[in-house]
């Protein structure tokens, strides 16, 4: 006769059961090449209704702002030259790359997160199952008015996301060489993602800026004042790409007959609610949680979710909502943010009484009060 212990705590005193990484890196994996299928035969749809489409990027003679974010059509342009292959080909390449970058560096600093580590396996296998149902939630919509920036752009995200609260194990020991490794680090995520879509590196950075100006700059890899230097060079360097793309190597790029403001079309566009607060759900629940202001989040958790509430206003001012695709690049890497918030609101409190307990000794974690 077989036997299943049904008591939380019983299965959490198991020393035996497995960690959830195995399992999620496997299923991270899947539903990324799954997307990047996807994302190929949407891309060969594009491709046979126009076969040039994107080449007036390439050749310089696209509208605005897409004649400006150049970084992802180039590369595929380069792979595609000379690894002898479609341009199709080499954009579904890129995004699975991407893909595969973006999901594992948020799935790592969830791992680093006070509030993932310290609970026992059972808490820790529920935050992993979060993470996994809301990255595939927010892939769901990758083909939504699909662009080549997407995927890459998340991918940077969250490549800084990492370096924004890396204090993994030892690395205090790292000194002034972690700590110039970390700035050097961000300021070249920057200047990729000011070819990629400039917007997003600035939005990032100015989040990230006015974090340093509370007490949850305490919080980041990098002292607060050497952040806030690194953030302001970051927004000045992304002004200056995007400046010399407009006036000096591709003045002629205009909005042709598209308007530039598109808040009042936003507002008078019923339709586009629809897809706008389907996908803004989960980043509406994290938005009611953290003004609760009696859950733990991490410094650059919460320096990227005043990030992400910046570029909400900038792409509800100059871009159409319903696109909801501009914004999946935050929303990915808010996913930590939302999974430990998660972990906190829906698990028994003894759960997690260890977490609130020893989080005063992880000097990158900070109660959000």
């Amino acid at each position: 006769m077989l036997f299943f212990p049904l008591n939380p705590m019983e299965i959490r005193r198991n020393t035996t059961m497995q960690s959830p990484k195995r399992v999620v890196s496997a299923l991270l994996s899947v539903i990324v090449l799954s997307a990047g299928y996807l994302d190929y035969w949407a891309y060969s749809q594009e491709f046979y209704r126009q076969p040039k489409i994107w080449m007036d990027v390439v050749s310089g003679t696209g509208s605005a702002p897409n004649q400006y974010r150049i970084g992802v059509i180039h590369t595929a342009y380069f792979l595609a030259r000379h690894l002898h292959l479609g341009m199709r080909h080499s954009l579904a390449l890129l995004d699975v790359i991407s893909g595969m970058i973006a999901v594992f560096a948020l799935f790592l600093v969830l791992q680093r997160s006070a509030v993932y580590r310290r609970p026992g396996v059972v808490a820790q296998w529920f935050g992993a199952a979060s993470f996994v149902v809301l990255v595939q939630f927010y892939l769901a919509w990758l083909l939504w008015y699909q662009r080549p920036e997407t995927l890459p752009s998340a991918a940077v995200l969250s490549l800084a996301l990492l370096l924004l609260g890396g204090k993994s194990p030892g690395a205090e020991q790292r000194g002034a060489i972690g700590m110039v490794g970390t700035v050097v680090g961000l300021l070249l995520l920057v200047v990729v993602q000011g070819y990629i879509r400039s917007d997003v590196g600035f939005a990032l950075h100015l989040g990230i800026l006015l974090a340093c100006m509370t007490r949850v700059g305490h919080g980041f890899a990098l002292p607060r004042g050497v952040q806030a230097g690194t953030s302001l060079v970051a927004m000045l360097l992304v002004l200056g790409i995007q400046y010399d793309l407009m006036k000096r190597v591709y003045p002629q790029a205009n909005y042709g007959h598209t308007q530039v403001f598109q808040l009042f079309f936003n507002l008078k566009s019923l339709p586009g609610y629809i897809p706008f607060f389907l996908f803004m759900v989960p980043l509406g629940w994290t938005t009611v949680m953290l003004a609760r202001r009696r859950y733990l989040a991490g410094s650059a958790e919460i320096g990227m979710f005043i990030a992400a509430v910046i570029f909400l206003g900038m792409w509800a001012t100059v871009g159409r909502i319903k696109e909801v695709r501009i914004f999946l690049p935050f929303a990915l890497a808010l996913v930590p943010l939302t999974v430990e918030l998660a972990m906190q609101r829906f698990l028994p409190a003894i759960e997690m009484s260890e977490t609130r307990a020893g989080v005063d000794a992880m000097s990158n974690h900070l109660p959000y009060s």
